[in-house]
């Protein structure tokens, strides 16, 4: 099985977007989880900020299921086999890297209650992944500072939940917050593994939100494109209809020098 996976061009092309997928989320969640709930908000910030710019660009990845999922809904040509490689590999590399830096490197419980309400929460959550998502999908292919666009949007929202919630409480991303969630627990069984779904369900929903205000603005625009095309087309035609009524140009005589010959039997 493994030999024809390395023999197929398709194959080995999966395979290379799995990888890259699983490395780039499992950096993105050590520098979360190393910089999660440190106080005043600003390291955890300018930390995932940072790594999504750096990822992004290097190793062209999502880092986000969010992500993956409105790009799947968005362009028909991604396809549900790259959805569901690209949210697997990001799950895998999120509790990999939840395990190291929680678990491992920092052996510390984290603290998943925001202090707040749930609803406060979920709003909060929703609101800036959908912010996220319709970033990335206007900027996708089309600007070479696209990273960094999508990078700022993480640095404002961690550094704003900062001041309504537990610094870097807010992560726009499931697969981080599972991971996260995972390590804290391995680090320390008394983790409050309740308050996870908050930071699961938010930014889906925001997700849900971000594709369908991309969608409506595009068909918008579409609309108006098409109208526009449709009036240039009237003036064409109009222009071609007034030529045609142009009065004709007299047709001058052409000479010839080609002599009459005259018929047989004729008596002149």
């Amino acid at each position: 099985m493994c030999t024809g996976i390395f023999q197929s061009a398709v194959g080995k092309s999966l395979l290379a977007e799995f990888l890259s997928e699983t490395y780039a989320t499992f950096v993105f969640t050590v520098v979360a989880g190393l910089t999660y709930g440190v106080a005043g908000g600003l390291f955890a910030s300018v930390g995932v900020g940072l790594a999504a710019i750096f990822l992004h660009q290097s190793e062209r990845a999502h880092l986000n299921p969010i992500i993956s999922i409105a790009v799947a809904l968005s362009d028909i040509e991604f396809g549900w086999v790259h959805l569901a490689l690209r949210i697997l590999a990001q799950i895998l590399g999120a509790i990999l890297g939840g395990l190291l830096s929680v678990d491992t490197w920092r052996e510390e419980m984290l603290n998943f209650d925001p202090a707040s309400t749930a609803f406060r929460v979920l709003i909060y959550e929703f609101v800036f992944a959908s912010v996220l998502v319709i970033v990335y999908l206007r900027t996708r292919g089309r600007s070479v500072l696209a990273p960094v666009v999508q990078g700022f949007v993480y640095f404002v929202a961690i550094l704003c939940s900062s001041f309504l919630f537990v610094a870097g409480n807010v992560l726009l991303n499931p697969a981080v917050a599972i991971g996260l969630v995972i390590g804290s627990s391995a680090a320390d069984a008394r983790t409050e593994e309740g308050h996870t779904w908050k930071f699961v369900v938010g930014p889906f929903i925001g997700a849900l939100l971000g594709v369908i205000f991309f969608q409506l603005t595009n068909a918008l625009d579409d609309t108006i494109e098409e109208t526009d095309d449709e009036g240039s087309t009237t003036m064409v035609k109009t222009t071609v209809y007034e030529n045609r009524m142009a009065p004709a140009q007299p047709v001058q005589p052409v000479s010839t020098n080609v002599e009459l010959q005259r018929p047989r039997g004729s008596g002149y």
